[in-house]
């Protein structure tokens, strides 16, 4: 039989391991996402607005294509409204909004696990 048309054992084998890894590098990144938001759903619950501004602008500098334009677009709104908040000053008005969003996207990353 000619094997000439297919994938040798070991070509097979570095693939798996490729695949393996990058397998892993997406979970990473998906992880580190997903302890941003329940970061940042903490913060808010306890209104620590300092770490709810270095959380959102984390979030606003992320990738859409990781958590979402929504997050990455209303995580900025938040940061804009928290950097110019006085202290003692009503509660972010966008926060909400990003609130809503971090949760649909834990929603739909743990429902894939």
């Amino acid at each position: 039989m000619d094997t000439s048309d297919y994938p040798s054992l070991p070509d097979l084998g570095q693939l798996n391991a490729r695949l393996a890894t990058n397998s892993r590098r997406v979970e990473a990144v998906i992880d580190s996402q997903i302890d941003s938001i329940e970061l940042l759903l903490s913060a808010a619950t306890a209104e620590d607005w300092q770490s709810v501004a270095r959380i959102s602008r984390y979030l606003a500098d992320t990738k859409a294509d990781l958590v979402g334009l929504e997050v990455v677009r209303e995580a900025q709104h938040v940061f804009d409204e928290v950097s110019q908040r006085v202290e003692d000053g009503p509660q972010p008005v966008r926060l909400p909004n990003l609130l809503a969003a971090c949760r649909t996207v834990r929603k739909n990353w743990t429902s894939l696990s």
